[in-house]
């Protein structure tokens, strides 16, 4: 280990030592928790923890103070984006001052930008679970971390930040091959050990570079993690062949924070951050339970934000919940997270279909088509846009007959080729849009 890395993480301890251990306390109940084969500690904390955020908000928030003879959580509404910001103020607790809150803003990816506001204790936990699963992940305090994102004033590292951090900010703005060839010299060049973070659009067009380009050698990488959405089985499999390290997908949010994280194994199911968390899945058009097994809503309670309690927030994601790991780990799973509700699309029949058939479908055509994007705009009508020469692309009979499997043999696919898609606020680009709503029936 190098001392330089060492110095960093010991830094880190220390300081949080002096300012009273917060974030040691709780990666210490994380560790405690989260590893126990026993689930009876684990259900006893959540359920103290509960009991204490519902009896804390009925009293403390103006949203809440409806519920005050609750019998149990099912008995609070389910909530989402637009219910909070319609009663904003009436969510934060009369217990604090909102100049001394830390201020959290979403990129608004499938809408308008959330805001929630954070107290002391939510931050320092949030903080050890940033830890406490990097370190599953692969990544360590100190380690060098190339962070890859459109970095703009709102999220910029202070000087100071990058070097106790060891962070690089890497701009992926940019994902053409010049640029990419830039960044893997640069990485190259460099002989400490690090990790990469980024968003799986990033990591894409990454793989896609080394599909058609040499394989760089030995570039002492420890970890991949990917921030917020998964990467295709096929993007994720090239990166994991060329750095020969743990490729591992986050499931968070900026509301929130660290809700699961993808096991470091073949299987891919996501481990829940249940020591922070309560979960729910329910029904994609109803307010109930789902069966085990069945694709679901997930719904978060948050268990250490009292300053805006966020009591069955709607994600706006769905997933399938089993009850055991394949790995052996403790704790409950994701076996598969999709793509957030509006980012489904619906084949001629008006069945919903999994944004992974649409991903996992152009993976194949990586080669050709530098970014694309899916878009359902009526029943039957689709829109694929591609990035790359429409001279150079021979394949559209073949893409399309391809989704149309999927889709319905009366699917209208046209095809629009772009120079580039798009960049949403956050740095992503939405490869999936969905302007199609279909009747429900009653």
């Amino acid at each position: 280990m190098r001392f330089a890395e060492q110095f960093r993480r010991s830094v880190f301890w220390i300081n949080d030592r002096f300012r009273g251990g917060r974030i040691t306390s709780h990666y210490r109940e994380l560790a405690s928790l989260l590893n126990n084969p026993n689930r009876k500690l684990l259900d006893l904390h959540q359920s103290i923890a509960l009991k204490s955020l519902l009896d804390h908000s009925i009293y403390t928030t103006r949203f809440y103070s409806v519920h005050k003879y609750f019998g149990s959580i099912n008995d609070f509404p389910v909530i989402n984006k637009s219910i909070i910001k319609e009663n904003f103020t009436d969510f934060l607790s009369v217990k604090y001052d909102v100049a001394d809150l830390h201020k959290v803003t979403t990129s608004g990816s499938t809408g308008a930008p959330l805001t929630v506001y954070q107290d002391k204790v939510k931050r320092a936990r949030h903080q050890a679970d940033n830890i406490y699963f990097s370190e599953i992940g692969g990544y360590k305090i100190g380690t060098r971390l190339y962070y890859l994102r459109v970095w703009n004033d709102m999220n910029r590292k202070s000087p100071v930040q990058r070097f106790m951090q060891n962070i690089v900010m890497v701009d992926a703005g940019d994902l053409s091959d010049d640029s990419l060839k830039s960044f893997i010299e640069r990485i190259k060049r460099d002989n400490s050990t690090k990790s990469l973070l980024a968003f799986s659009s990033t990591y894409e067009a990454l793989s896609h570079y080394l599909t058609k380009n040499m394989y760089p050698g030995r570039l002492n990488i420890s970890s991949i993690i990917t921030m917020s959405e998964a990467l295709p089985d096929g993007a994720k499999q090239r990166l994991r062949e060329v750095f020969n390290c743990p490729v591992v997908s986050r499931y968070s949010n900026m509301e929130n924070g660290f809700l699961a994280q993808q096991c470091i194994g073949e299987n891919n199911e996501y481990h829940l951050n249940e020591a922070s968390y309560y979960f729910e899945l329910l029904h994609p058009d109803k307010d109930e339970p789902v069966e085990t097994g069945k694709l679901g809503r997930i719904v978060v309670t948050d268990l250490f934000n009292y300053a805006m309690p966020l009591i069955r927030y709607d994600t706006g994601d769905m997933a399938v919940l089993e009850e055991r790991s394949l790995c052996g780990r403790p704790g409950r799973v994701f076996s598969r997270v999709e793509g957030r509700k509006v980012d489904f699309i619906y084949d001629t029949k008006g069945n919903l279909l999994s944004p992974h058939v649409i991903t996992n479908t152009m993976w194949k055509y990586s080669s050709e088509v530098r970014q694309f994007q899916f878009i359902q705009n009526g029943k039957d009508i689709y829109m694929i846009k591609l990035n790359c020469p429409a001279s150079s692309f021979t394949r559209g009979e073949e893409l399309t007959a391809e989704f149309r499997n999927y889709l319905g043999k009366n699917a209208i696919i046209q095809m629009e080729f772009v120079d580039e898609i798009a960049l949403l606020a956050s740095g992503k680009r939405k490869k999936i849009v969905c302007n199609y709503k279909p009747e429900i029936p009653l």
